[in-house]
């Protein structure tokens, strides 16, 4: 019997679910982190789906964004999140179209998205950043990447 509970297009109970995601989106805070507060104009990109197996933070964050060239070439970092938490913290040097001539070592990718080269910010930086909980978003954003700070 249905008990008015609102249910989603498989038949559970929504309530569940969205008490699930608010307690993803609330892991960061759990554990006492701080929010970040950007100083610099940064790109935090969403590397969930994309950090697996043996791909390193880095390559996770790099590669294949649908982001626009030119407002990435702005940003002074990217800042890899996953649950919410600032995972990795890189200064690109190049920005470039994210294609086989240009990354042989990925895969082929949709056209139109990006991918940048660089390492590791610098130490200064990393303590800014790195272990701190990224703002969240607002409901239904599904973007994998936000600027902030003027980015």
């Amino acid at each position: 019997l249905h008990d008015g509970a609102e249910l989603d297009i498989f038949g559970k109970d929504a309530r569940s679910q969205s008490h699930l995601n608010n307690e993803d989106q609330m892991r960061a805070h759990d554990v006492g982190q701080t929010e970040a507060v950007f100083q610099d104009k940064v790109m935090l990109v969403e590397i969930y789906k994309s950090h697996v197996g043996e791909m390193s933070i880095y390559d996770a964050a790099r590669y294949a964004w649908r982001a626009n060239l030119r407002r990435a070439k702005k940003v002074d970092y990217v800042l890899a999140v996953k649950n919410r938490e600032i995972v990795g913290v890189f200064a690109p040097t190049e920005w470039l179209p994210a294609t086989p001539p240009n990354f042989p070592e990925h895969p082929d990718t949709t056209p139109g998205r990006i991918d940048f080269r660089g390492g590791e910010a610098p130490a200064e930086i990393q303590t800014r950043y790195l272990g701190r909980s990224a703002p969240a978003k607002k409901r239904g954003d599904q973007r994998e990447f936000h600027y902030y700070g003027g980015g």
